[in-house]
């Protein structure tokens, strides 16, 4: 038998719970994540569409977004977030 980490255990307990109560039986754990691994394969772009890496920034791109930046001098008499939040 193979032990596996969750990184949250209370969607698991959550999704049996649902199903529990939907199917009027209980349904183990195992055999969720079984079916889980099934449907997974089943529909596989949907899976790899959710692991998909998000685009790097590249250090191009930072210096790109850094040249866009702009001071617009704005002088406070008061405290900056007195400006600010109560303007």
């Amino acid at each position: 038998m193979t032990m596996v980490k969750l990184k949250n255990k209370e969607d698991l307990d959550t999704l049996v719970a649902t199903l529990t109560i939907k199917l009027g039986k209980k349904i183990s754990q195992q055999d969720v994540l079984s079916a889980c691994v099934k449907l997974s394969l089943k529909n596989i772009d949907e899976l790899v569409q959710y692991f998909a890496e998000q685009p790097k920034l590249t250090k191009k791109r930072v210096k790109e977004i850094l040249k866009m930046a702009d001071d617009f001098e704005f002088d406070t008499t008061k405290s900056i977030d007195e400006e600010i939040y109560r303007s």
